[in-house]
Parts: structure tokens; C-alpha cells; sequence
């Protein structure tokens, strides 16, 4: 068994250092290309190095283990069209082009590990969080097609796209292509239903052997595969030496390096935007937890090191990683393998490489395709709702024709969209409901609560929630409307925005339009609760003139229509008729020889009635003046919960719990109570002791009923 597991690890190795050197090799052939060609040995050998710095870095830095950090094809890309136009320069030549490209490389790696590492450390990799899971399942689908193509351009030794596919693949003959990226879709299938560590790596030798032995049969020298294109080789040796005894610093024309700026934007934005995608999909990938700024420092901190040694810059390889973790190696392993291999293929030189079955790297890769394409283009069908998956389709499809940046941005669009259309769909009224089941705060007497349970039908509260935008307004606005041209006569209409994260230009236009329609229907609205940021945001589509009455709170503004409705109806208060009043009056007659049990008693301003912890022996009823209940809250401070006003009772359900004082009362202004000591009371109890306990019922009765009520509308 550990024969078994050394033999696959030196296979893993050999694998992941020959696709480490060779890629890289390959994005040294994109910079330096063209005119730039004669440069080609210089180019392969820092790009090499670079390499090989870069994930050596990434495997102590990143948080997801077994990353591979290498440089980019698409940064490679950008480079090497803007080296080309350099090329193009008159001014330049020989020793002088060389220098300035190399100046591009590094100038490039350099500027893109500041923005990145910059990006970790400010805690952008936030971003990431907002890009919808159908967006980075259509980015992994579309990598798996760019895999798939990919390998086939290894064994064409070109480079193949839908558009060409058919063209390339009728100049090679079967036996060329088509064995090998069976034999990826098979190594797919088997990974699906047999999975273990060994499986690759006994495919990969089978595989080798059988091409070695189909090559000895046809009588083919090594020589000969190599010029045919059978083998990965040969590659243009490694010349570091003929660098390192430069001057290259002198020959730099830095005017053209200032000129490419544009250039090294876009690589850093491409470098951030993929770092970001690779690592979260290879986190999903290897089912592993990451940490998204911890990863984007890492990226910064390799390019960094990359530019030291005159690489250009790179991320995390999707492919190669997924590879690494598939063959079995663990932890920093796969990355000290690419380095060590990059490294070695600068000392030793690439000549061994060069044996290697061009074909067997390209089952490699097309597994990779087939099996992300099957995980996230066919299975994710599963999971993703119709509208979801059909991102991934069009990702996909643009990915395939138009190119990978163009799909992601379009991908995106059509997430947001799909987004938009869902969330204008949730309703935006969380609760509806009346004053005359909701209740402000305020504790009043029993005749004010009838007048508001009749006359409270004729003020609605709405509590709004979520974000009001463009894609709610209109709906919102019928909402509103509807209240307002119901048959129920309405008066006062509060709404609630407490909830309201934030309101676009399009929700205030609506809103503005509704209290235009309460105004002309003399409809009193109140808007509640509107925090500072979304009361900015109405009063920029809405001049100061026209604003509609302002409340802190709900309960603020119910207070006030409560005391409308109550001023209206009872000009002259009832506190002294009320029939509570008439209880305590017969009360303080009955108990006339114990001045104990019934007593009145003034409360300056400021000063405690009662005081949390305290027993609940007695009640109180207020003649007199405004009190309030506090609790106490987190860091010691207190939070006015209820207030009371004249003939309401106070105390009344602590001591009917038979619990201690659960709040402070205070008084808001000078005030006088009626103290009622119930122990002393009922040793002694009177036709006027039951009246009081069947109103202190009705109190309790009601606060009952209105909140069932309450919760029932709130549930509707």
C-alpha cells in the first residue's frame, strides 16, 4: 500500500510540475512572440522563474490548501499585445525592446500584487458575495469549455475555438485527437462512480504505455514523434544567463511603459476579478472553507515576488489546482511542485519535458473540461431554478462565441435581472392594520379605548419593508392608492417605513404621487420611521413645501391621531366621570376609616412611582398629570416603553402575576395617583373591591384581545 501511494504521488508530481512548465512555457510564447521572438529563451526563463517564486509564495499564502499559483493566460494576452506594439516602435531595437518589454512585464506584476494586496487588506473581497451563484456556476461551465478546448489544442498545436473547431479537427487525422479526449471523457465517467486517489494516476500509466507501445509498433523514432507533434517538445531553451549579465535597467524606455497605463488597469482588474472567481470556485470545487481577502493578499504578495523576479503576473490555476487535489496531493504540496518544477526546468533546462506524450496532457485537461461541464452545466440543472439555469446557458453560450469577459458581464446583467424581477415580486407591506385594534404606547381609560376601537377603523397603519426601488413602486403605489379609495372613510393613513432599508428616485415619485391623492381626498398621511438616509432620498424628489407630516416613530404618530380622535370626541375629559373614577370614589368611602388602603398621593416631576424589583402589593390609578414606564437596557440606560394617561391603572398585571416590579414609573409632570393596597383591601372586601377587580379584568381583557387581534392581521 505505500508502494501504491509513493508510486501515485511521484506520478502526481511528475504530472503537475510537466503542466506547470508547460503552461507556463506556453504564456512566455504569447509575450514573447513576433518580432519579439529572438527574446523567446530570455523570456522563458524569467517567466519560469517567475513562476516558480509566485507558487512557492501562494502555497504558504492562500487559505484554501493545494492551490497552484502561476501566471495567465490572459494576462499573458495583454502583455504581449501591448510588447507587440512596442515591437512596432521605431525607436526601439534589440537590447533597448528587450528591456522595455521586460520593464512591461514587471512594471505589470508589480502594479497588479499593489492593487490586489491593497484590495485584501481594505476588505473588498466583499465582492465577491455579490456575485450570484448562477454567474460563478456559468464561469466554472464555461472554464470546463475553454479545458475542453484547450486540449484539443495541444494535440493541433493551435490554438481551437467553436468557430474553428471544425476545421482543425478535419486537418488532424482521428487517431491524432480522438483517443485521447475519449479517454479524458472516460476518466470523467469513472471518477464519477469509482472515486480515489489512485484512479488518475493508474490511467495516466496505462495510457502512456499504450502510446509508447502503439509508437514501437509503427516503428516511429523519438526524433521523429518530436517533429510530428506527438510529444509536448521541443521547447526554446532557457537562457537566464544572458540576462542576468545586462545592464538591462539603462535601455528601458520608460515614455511606453507610461503609455501602456491602460493596460496595466486592465490586468490588474482582470487579475483581481479572476483571482476572485478561481478561488471561490475552487473552494465550492474542493468543498473547502476560504477566506476571500486572505486569498486576494496572497495574490497580491505572489506578484509581488513574481515582478522580483521579472515574471508576469497570474492567479490561482482552476484547472491544474483541481488536478492536483484529484491525483492526490495535499496541502502546499501541489504548489512546491510547480515551483520546485519550474524552478528545476530554468537550472536543468527543459529537454526531459519534451518526451512527454503531447496527447496525455490533453486528456488531462479535457477530463478537467468534461468534468466541470458535467458538474456545472448538466448537474447544477438540479439545483438552480429555470430561470437561474438558463444563466448558465447563456454564460455558456457567449463564453463559447463572444469570449469569457463578455460573458460574465452579460451573465451578470441577466442574474441582476433575474434578481430584480424576484424581488419586485415580495410584498413590500409587512403588516396592515388599524387603530382600532393597535394601540400607541399610551395607557388610557376605558372610555377612550371604545372611542378608539369605533373610530380607530378610519386610520390605517401600514408597515412597510425591504428596499423601495423602481421595480416595487408601481405596486407599492396601488397599495397606497386602494387604501385611500376603499368605502371605508378613511381619515388618517401612517406609514410605517422602519423597515425600509433605503427608497430610489422612481419609489419617492410614487410616493409623492399618493400623498397628492390623500390631499385632494382629505386624508391626513404620516410618515414614520424614516431614517435620516431615506428621508434625504424622498426630500431630493419631493420640495420641503410639500412634505407630507413627519413622525419619529409609529407610535409617535399614533399617539397623535389618538389624542385627535380623543380631543374631538371628549373635549372636556372624562377624568374625573370615567367609571374607574366612580370605582375609587366608592372605594376611599368604604374604606374611610382605613386612609392605608385608599389614599391619594402627589409625584413630583422626575420622581419614581414605583421601582423595578419591588413587590406588587398594591395598584394605582392616575388622576392627575402624565407618568411613564422605563426598562432598563444594555449599558444601564433606559427605554420609555409605555406612558400613561389620566384613569389608567398601573400595576395591575405584576401583582396579579404575583412577580416584582418589571419597570420603573416616573413621573412626566407633576402628577397625583390613587394608591390601592390590595392586601388591606381584600381582608376586608366590599361590592366596590369586585367592581375594581372586574375593571382591572376589562384592562387586562382588552390589551389581550387587541394583540391577538394585531397578530392575526399581521399574519393575513
Amino acid at each position: 500500500m505505500a508502494i501504491a501511494r509513493l508510486l501515485q504521488l511521484l506520478i502526481a508530481c511528475l504530472v503537475i510540475g510537466s503542466m506547470a512548465v508547460a503552461l507556463t512555457i506556453s504564456f512566455a510564447a504569447l509575450i514573447y512572440a513576433g518580432p519579439l521572438s529572438a527574446f523567446l529563451g530570455q523570456g522563458i526563463a524569467l517567466t519560469l522563474l517567475g513562476g516558480a517564486v509566485m507558487a512557492l509564495v501562494g502555497s504558504f499564502a492562500y487559505s484554501i490548501r493545494g492551490v497552484i499559483c502561476n501566471p495567465q493566460d490572459i494576462t499573458a494576452v495583454l502583455i504581449g499585445s501591448a510588447a507587440s506594439g512596442f515591437a512596432g516602435s521605431a525607436a526601439l531595437a534589440g537590447d533597448a525592446l528587450f528591456a522595455t518589454v521586460l520593464a512591461l512585464v514587471v512594471t505589470s506584476s508589480l502594479f497588479t500584487g499593489l492593487v490586489v494586496f491593497f484590495a485584501g487588506v481594505l476588505r473588498l473581497g466583499a465582492l465577491i458575495r455579490y456575485i450570484p451563484y448562477p454567474v460563478i456556476a456559468g464561469f466554472l461551465a464555461s472554464t470546463g469549455y475553454l479545458l475542453l478546448m484547450g486540449g484539443l489544442g495541444i494535440v493541433a498545436q493551435e490554438s481551437v475555438s467553436i468557430f474553428n473547431l471544425a476545421e482543425v479537427l478535419g486537418t488532424l487525422s482521428l487517431a491524432r485527437w480522438l483517443p485521447w479526449i475519449l479517454g479524458g471523457l472516460a476518466l470523467a465517467i469513472a471518477a464519477q462512480r469509482m472515486p480515489g486517489d489512485l484512479l488518475v494516476p493508474s490511467a495516466l500509466c496505462v495510457a502512456t504505455a499504450m502510446f509508447f507501445a502503439v509508437l514501437t509498433l509503427q516503428g516511429l523514432t523519438m526524433n521523429e514523434a518530436l517533429s510530428t507533434g506527438l510529444l509536448l517538445g521541443p521547447f526554446e531553451q532557457a537562457r537566464l544567463g544572458d540576462t542576468l549579465t545586462r545592464d538591462v535597467a539603462r535601455d528601458i524606455d520608460w515614455s511606453l511603459i507610461l503609455m501602456a497605463a491602460p493596460t496595466l488597469l486592465a490586468i490588474a482588474g482582470l487579475t483581481l476579478l479572476g483571482s476572485l472567481l478561481n478561488t471561490t470556485g475552487l473552494a465550492i470545487t474542493l468543498d473547502q472553507p476560504s477566506d476571500t481577502e486572505q486569498d486576494m493578499r496572497a495574490t497580491g504578495l505572489s506578484n509581488i515576488a513574481a515582478a522580483l523576479a521579472g515574471g508576469p503576473p497570474g492567479y490561482v490555476i482552476l484547472g491544474e489546482s483541481i488536478l492536483a487535489h484529484r491525483m492526490g496531493l495535499r496541502g502546499i504540496a501541489p504548489g512546491l511542485v510547480a515551483a520546485a518544477a519550474c524552478a528545476g526546468a530554468v537550472i536543468a533546462g527543459t529537454d526531459i519535458l519534451a518526451y512527454i506524450p503531447a496527447g496525455l496532457m490533453a486528456m488531462l485537461v479535457s477530463y478537467l473540461g468534461f468534468d466541470l461541464l458535467d458538474t456545472w452545466l448538466w448537474q447544477s440543472r438540479r439545483r438552480l431554478t429555470r430561470f437561474e439555469y438558463g444563466v448558465v446557458l447563456l454564460i455558456f453560450a457567449i463564453a463559447a462565441t463572444l469570449g469569457f469577459l463578455q460573458a460574465l458581464a452579460i451573465g451578470t446583467l441577466a442574474a441582476t435581472g433575474i434578481f430584480i424581477v424576484s424581488y419586485a415580486r415580495t410584498e413590500v407591506v409587512r403588516s396592515r392594520s388599524t387603530l382600532a385594534t393597535r394601540r400607541s404606547r399610551v395607557e388610557r381609560p376605558e372610555e377612550e379605548l371604545a372611542l378608539l376601537a369605533r373610530a380607530g377603523e378610519h386610520c390605517v397603519i401600514l408597515e412597510l419593508s425591504g428596499h423601495l426601488f423602481f421595480g416595487t413602486a408601481d405596486r407599492f403605489a396601488k397599495l397606497l392608492k386602494g387604501e385611500i379609495e376603499s368605502d371605508a372613510a378613511l381619515h388618517h393613513l401612517i406609514i410605517d417605513f422602519r423597515r425600509v432599508s433605503g427608497i430610489d428616485a422612481s419609489a419617492a415619485v410614487s410616493l409623492i404621487e399618493v400623498l397628492t391623492k390623500a390631499r385632494a381626498a382629505q386624508v391626513k398621511v404620516i410618515l414614520a420611521g424614516m431614517s435620516d438616509d431615506v428621508r434625504t432620498q424622498y426630500l431630493q424628489n419631493n420640495p420641503p413645501e410639500n412634505t407630507s407630516i413627519f413622525a419619529q416613530n409609529a407610535d409617535t404618530a399614533m399617539q397623535q391621531v389618538e389624542d385627535l380622535l380623543v380631543e374631538n370626541e371628549m373635549p372636556d375629559g372624562n377624568a374625573q366621570s370615567s367609571q374607574l373614577m366612580q370605582i375609587i370614589a366608592r372605594l376611599e368611602a368604604d374604606y374611610a376609616d382605613q386612609p392605608e388602603t385608599i389614599q391619594r398621593i402627589n409625584v413630583a416631576q422626575g420622581e419614581a412611582l414605583l421601582t423595578r424589583g419591588d413587590v406588587s402589593n398594591e395598584f394605582y390609578v392616575l388622576v392627575t398629570g402624565a407618568l411613564r414606564a422605563e426598562i432598563e437596557i444594555a449599558g444601564g440606560q433606559r427605554l420609555r416603553v409605555a406612558e400613561f394617561r389620566p384613569c389608567a391603572m398601573i400595576g395591575e398585571i405584576a401583582y396579579y402575576a404575583g412577580v416584582a416590579r418589571t419597570a420603573w414609573v416616573v413621573a412626566d409632570v407633576p402628577s397625583q395617583v390613587v394608591r390601592v393596597d390590595m392586601s388591606r383591601m381584600e381582608t376586608a372586601p366590599t361590592a366596590a373591591t369586585l367592581d375594581f377587580h372586574k375593571a382591572a379584568a376589562r384592562s387586562l381583557a382588552r390589551r389581550v384581545m387587541r394583540m391577538t387581534e394585531l397578530t392575526r392581521e399581521a399574519e393575513a
